[in-house]
């Protein structure tokens, strides 16, 4: 494995990066209110605690407005915490969706 070391201003780091990986997440979208948010949680086998992690929606979460929002977290390892964030003045209808994942432990 290759040593990536990761240089920050002003100082260096030691870090470096010991795995990247990558998962497909399929989740439901919880019913959002106006301006409201939400937590959903799935199991991502493999995901650890104490990682970078990017989740990146394959298609808009919902197919008549834009501006849902989601980022994740994993605090329980082979668990991904989603939240959810409705900035419309609607109330959102749940659904289904997927994502991709990518993980970076130090």
């Amino acid at each position: 494995m290759a040593q990536i070391n990761v240089n920050t201003s002003p100082a260096t780091s030691t870090s470096f990066i010991q795995m990247a990986q990558r998962y497909f997440v399929e989740f439901s979208v919880p019913t959002l209110s106006s301006a409201g948010s939400a937590v959903s949680t799935v199991t991502v086998v493999g995901l650890t605690t104490n990682s970078l992690l990017i989740l990146q929606p394959r298609v808009e979460l919902n197919s008549t407005v834009a501006g849902v929002w989601i980022h994740g977290r994993c605090s329980t390892a082979n668990s991904l915490a989603v939240t959810f964030t409705n900035n419309t003045l609607s109330t959102l209808t749940g659904s289904t969706g997927s994502a991709y994942l990518l993980q970076f432990s130090f």
